[in-house]
């Protein structure tokens, strides 16, 4: 994260082959100043060139993809997953779907192609197009098995004879055979007199005698008019049935180029010259198959998207500088290599044409190659392993606390009665405690490089103290920190913070009513949140009695996962749960707690769950823990075992004293500081079914981990077993 307000800011649109290099430049070479932001609607970007060998068997789904979380965060790049829908070119700002718009000194766009329309007559037609390629597999597995109970061989079309629909004509087979024992019969359909039409004629030929080995049926100059729920109507008035058709048809113009007010060509992409700027003379540049040279055919293919990137490398610096750009110059020809799916491959090159198990590792090398830039990041991408931690990692460890306040204050609750609305029971008017305002604060380090994301964070992290205390919010008070430099920089960070912090309390029915702002060495953020009780009586952390049982609303390993992205070690797919379970409030399970009559909880934050399970005993009763019933985010065990931890758990370890853990398990988890942690409750027996199926119909957690005991019954006073 960079710890200063940036002046000049390179904003990436799309991940793709030309822009991903850029990420990788960034992460050698940042520029002075200036700060990176990625955009794009899903934090994966697939390797187009792997979809057939991923088809075929040859390699598992995970290698055609680039893992941008992991990428953004090694180059110290910010990523916003998020869908761009415009663009204001007189303030060079980004719109975007739910995030606040995103400013560019430099805008590069590079969100590819999506394959040319077909009419469709029906709501429900059997149709899957290869693009968005991230999801091209799930798609075809679910139609596959929706499909599989036919009574007779499966119909298989493949719309589009270039190199796209060739592949997946030929690799497709292997996908099938393990998604059904159905047999399949598959066609391939193009309007073009011959199949690779842009390429040599012993090329196409090449092909169609591999795919007529195959037995696959090829259909050439057939134009589709519409597809229907039987399959596809050709022209004049042919019909060709289907139980699944893929399409594969040429590149078109992705929708959102039209809303970008940029000129664009025929065909609806954006329209550059040859430094790859757009022709409107704005700071925008369009790369790979989103732009289109002005006077230049250049075929929409990823190598070509491939060769952009260091000129664009170049010419974003210079933009930026106020120099002149450095031309693109197309190569005339490029090395075609077509995967078959049996262990061979087609190649051309030039006025060249060759088949065989020899061009097939020729492709796997440089298919490699090309992955292992971006999937095994290099030295100069790699984080120390002391990097401080943030969120609630970065908390003062408890034994200090307590020395450092000493008597200042009483009290363990999450959340304290303000005085003025406190009377004592036999004044007048008292009845219960929801005529109390209870008030609490908390703030942090940022844990994510998105103000707007971690504005949301902070705010639901500070409200968790009064979801522990069976309250709900209606005031808060913003305390923030930011970086220093730049001023337009840093209301754009202020502008984005208190924009997800407001939403987030906007939900929960509370108003930002005030706050403080001040600039430091880096940027900080958290609330003073005020809230009235939900029931009659309040959650109070030791209220716990022989008998109860312990449910927890969150799995844990939000501490690890977080000190893992920081180092750039968090994979997607375990960023995604993070940020979910983050982001989930914890004010529903709160109602469900007091109104089931649960009073006695906290909330699990810097202190691990081990910490705040201490803070919740008297020396009346013990806790006896059921270590596998305790739930981790995914990808927590493996970010264990590869030696990530968060700072503070060294001083949380203090906590391991009067816990007995059963031989062989890692205390480490239940130390893990939690940011946005779920609660901690004691359920009375009585009650804890009940809470369980609540919490259950309203689609929430409810871990039951175990049981609280009598003291004086066991020589414990934690047991985790």
């Amino acid at each position: 994260m960079n710890e200063r307000a940036c002046r000049r800011h390179i904003v990436l649109l799309g991940v793709g082959h030309t822009n991903a290099h850029i990420v990788r430049m960034w992460a050698m070479q940042p520029l002075p100043d200036t700060d990176l932001t990625c955009v794009s609607d899903r934090s994966v970007a697939t390797y187009s060139g792997l979809l057939p060998a991923v088809l075929a068997g040859q390699l598992p789904p995970q290698a055609m993809e680039i893992d941008l979380v992991r990428l953004c965060a090694a180059a110290g790049a910010r990523l916003i997953t998020d869908r761009a829908t415009g663009l204001d070119r007189g303030r060079q700002l980004l719109q975007m779907a739910d995030h606040p718009p995103v400013r560019y000194d430099v805008l590069s766009i590079g969100i590819g192609s999506v394959p040319s329309p077909i009419e469709t007559t029906a709501d429900h037609v059997p149709l899957i197009a290869i693009k968005p390629m991230a999801t091209f597999l799930t798609r075809l597995t679910d139609a596959v098995r929706q499909i599989s109970d036919r009574s007779r061989p499966l119909q298989i079309a493949v719309v589009g004879g270039g190199a796209a629909g060739v592949e997946i004509a030929a690799c497709l087979p292997g996908r099938l055979n393990k998604l059904t024992n159905q047999p399949f019969e598959i066609t391939v359909v193009t309007r073009s007199r011959t199949l690779l039409p842009d390429g040599l004629p012993s090329t196409a030929a090449r092909v169609r005698r591999f795919l007529q080995s195959q037995n696959h049926r090829i259909l050439t100059e057939t134009n589709v008019v519409r597809i229907d729920q039987r399959g596809i109507c050709l022209d004049p008035d042919g019909h060709l049935p289907a139980d699944l058709i893929i399409q594969a048809t040429t590149a078109a113009a992705p929708p959102l180029l039209s809303k970008l007010c940029l000129p664009r060509d025929e065909q609806g992409f954006l329209l550059t010259d040859h430094t790859l700027r757009t022709t409107a003379g704005d700071p925008v540049f369009a790369v790979g198959d989103t732009g289109s040279i002005r006077g230049c055919s250049v075929p929409k293919a990823g190598v070509y998207a491939v060769r952009q990137g260091p000129v664009l490398w170049n010419n974003l610096q210079r933009c930026l500088d106020g120099q002149p750009l450095q031309r693109y110059r197309p190569q005339p020809s490029f090395l075609r290599l077509l995967n078959l799916g049996d262990g061979t491959a087609v190649g051309q090159w030039k006025g060249f044409s060759f088949q065989g198990r020899q061009t097939m590792r020729l492709k796997q090398f440089i298919d490699r190659r090309f992955m292992e830039r971006y999937q095994k990041l290099p030295d100069t991408m790699t984080m120390p392993d002391d990097i401080p931690c943030r969120g609630c990692g970065c908390k003062l460890p408890a034994d200090s606390l307590k020395i450092g306040l000493g008597s200042a204050f009483s009290g363990p609750e999450d959340a304290v009665v303000l005085p003025q609305s406190q009377q004592r029971p036999d004044q007048p008017g008292h009845t219960t405690d929801s005529d109390d305002v209870l008030v609490s604060t908390d703030f942090f380090a940022l844990p994510l490089p998105d103000f707007w994301l971690s504005g949301r964070i902070a705010a639901l992290h500070a409200v968790s103290d009064l979801d522990a205390s069976g309250a709900r919010p209606f005031a808060a008070e913003a305390i923030v920190v930011l970086p220093e430099g730049d001023e337009a920089t840093q209301q754009d960070m202020l502008r984005d913070l208190l924009s997800g912090a407001r939403g987030e309390l906007d939900r929960m029915g509370a108003e930002l009513i005030g706050g403080h702002t001040i600039t430091g060495p880096r940027p900080e953020a958290g609330f003073t949140v005020f809230g009235r009780p939900l029931g009659r009586q309040r959650i109070r952390k030791q209220g716990m009695r022989p008998g109860d049982r312990l449910f927890l609303t969150k799995p844990l390993g939000s501490g690890i996962l977080l000190a893992a992205f920081m180092r750039g070690q968090c994979p997607h797919d375990s960023y995604e749960c993070l940020l979910a379970s983050m982001l989930r409030p914890g004010g529903a399970a709160a109602a469900i707690a007091v109104d089931c009559g649960v009073t006695a909880g906290t909330d699990v934050t810097g202190f691990g769950l081990l910490g705040h399970l201490q803070e919740m005993l008297t020396d009346d009763v013990a806790v006896d823990l059921q270590h596998d019933a305790i739930p981790l985010l995914p990808g927590t065990q493996a970010m264990l075992e590869k030696g990530i931890r968060s700072t503070l758990l060294p001083a949380n370890r203090r906590f391991l004293t009067g816990v007995r853990m059963d031989r062989g398990l890692c205390p480490d988890l239940f130390l893990d500081p939690q940011t946005c942690g779920g609660l901690l409750l004691a359920v009375p027996n009585t009650v804890a079914d009940s809470f369980s199926h609540r919490m259950q119909a309203a689609g929430m957690m409810a871990a039951e981990i175990g049981t609280v005991t009598a003291a004086d019954e066991v020589p414990w006073r934690i047991r985790i077993r």
